[in-house]
């Protein structure tokens, strides 16, 4: 069976998730910057991960989209919430004090983790 990829645009307000925001353990997930070729992101998950490299990951510059990232077999099911640090490119405006525009998202795990026998 064949593992689906969502691919999460942090360009976009709100945050998009094509196809959608919901995962099953083994997907992969792309966290890409989309059409904004000049902005910066750095995306965290403050609360832990169902990914199996926790990051942060960064964004911009020659990195416009994270490589596959693999949702963990053993993540639990449930809403892994992170956040993106993203700048739209205006750095003369985050000299003069202006604060990185700041957004949240979020990755559903829809299925507990697989049952393996105890031992």
């Amino acid at each position: 069976m064949a593992n689906n990829t969502i691919t999460i645009d942090v360009s976009t307000t709100p945050v998009s998730y094509t196809p959608s925001p919901y995962v099953k353990h083994g997907d992969t997930v792309v966290f890409t910057l989309g059409n904004a070729l000049t902005a910066t992101a750095t995306v965290s998950f403050p609360s832990g991960t169902c990914l199996t490299t926790t990051g942060p990951y960064t964004l911009g510059g020659p990195t416009l989209a994270t490589a596959p990232l693999v949702v963990s077999l053993t993540a639990a099911k449930g809403i892994y919430s992170f956040d993106v640090d993203f700048n739209s490119g205006l750095e003369s405006q985050a000299r003069k004090g202006h604060e990185w525009d700041r957004k949240n998202g979020g990755i559903d795990v829809t299925s507990d983790p697989p049952k393996e026998a105890r031992r």
